[in-house]
């Protein structure tokens, strides 16, 4: 497998097939006399922006700061433990619950899609 080709930016889906975001971020462990081992993949738009580069990634920090939830601005972390199978998707073991996508659709749902005229049917 080539990790960069094969995990970056794929599509990641929770043990029941959900979509739950893409995949941003490798995280890799490293200690001495081993071979580097991939420990985490990482989702959210903090490791997106810090991909981007530095401009992009203050102006998501603004972002936040800006919203007051800089204080909650957190990269979400599926350990490679949890990682099913490495194909058209990235199937991984955990719930879709779980993930700052629900989160996010949550907010979404109270905030925004309540205000709107037949937005709850």
């Amino acid at each position: 497998m080539l990790l960069i080709r094969d995990v970056l930016d794929k599509q990641m889906v929770d043990q029941e097939q959900n979509r739950i975001g893409k995949a941003d971020g490798v995280v890799l462990s490293l200690s001495d006399g081993d071979p580097p081992r991939v420990a985490f993949i990482e989702m959210g738009s903090l490791t997106l922006s810090r991909r981007l580069g530095r401009w992009p990634h203050r102006f998501v920090l603004w972002l936040y700061r800006a919203a007051g939830t800089d204080d909650r601005a957190e990269v979400f972390r599926v350990p490679w433990a949890k990682v099913r199978d490495v194909g058209i998707d990235i199937e991984v073991a955990v719930d879709r619950r779980e993930t700052p996508l629900e989160r996010c659709q949550d907010w979404l749902r109270r905030h925004v899609i309540s205000w709107i005229p037949g937005g709850q049917s």
